[in-house]
């Protein structure tokens, strides 16, 4: 069978024309048609929509007001630095061209920015799913940096 490139356009348009598929997108379409509800702004309104009864300012102020959104923040960012040092690390460890000399310097920043990670760790509440996954970074990276101190690596 020969497949010309005006067959696949053929194709491309003729699904366009029929529609997108309501498979495809069937939970934006339940949360548009509850946006869409009697209590939501009318469709000429261009000022702030209304999200669970809150208005975008009260939202805003809200969750300035709690300060979760920016202690996750900065625990996120700290995270994302200790699993980037943990990776030089291990890419220090692996290079057989480093010397100890070489690799020492990192672990020792492996260990104050997991000190780091720990404090703003504790800042979040318990059950936060990020909370568990700091700890976790945290220990990993420490326990490592006293392997390296140790001696586990001579």
């Amino acid at each position: 069978m020969k497949i010309n490139a005006t067959d696949y356009l053929e194709q491309i348009a003729n699904k366009k024309a029929a529609g997108p598929d309501p498979k495809e997108d069937r939970g934006f379409s339940k949360l548009l048609e509850e946006q869409k509800s009697p209590s939501a702004t009318p469709a000429g309104d261009s000022g702030p929509q209304a999200v669970g009864g809150l208005e975008n300012n009260a939202l805003v102020g809200l969750i300035m007001a709690t300060g979760g959104l920016d202690k996750s923040a900065k625990v996120g960012r700290q995270l994302e630095s200790t699993l980037d040092k943990m990776e030089q690390y291990a890419d220090a460890l692996g290079n057989p061209a480093k010397s100890l000399k070489d690799i020492e310097p990192l672990a020792a920043d492996l260990e104050q920015t997991a000190g780091r990670l720990s404090e703003l760790s504790r800042s979040l509440p318990e059950g936060d799913p990020l909370k568990g996954m700091s700890n976790e970074a945290a220990v990993l990276a420490t326990v490592e940096a006293m392997k390296f101190r140790r001696g586990d690596y001579v």
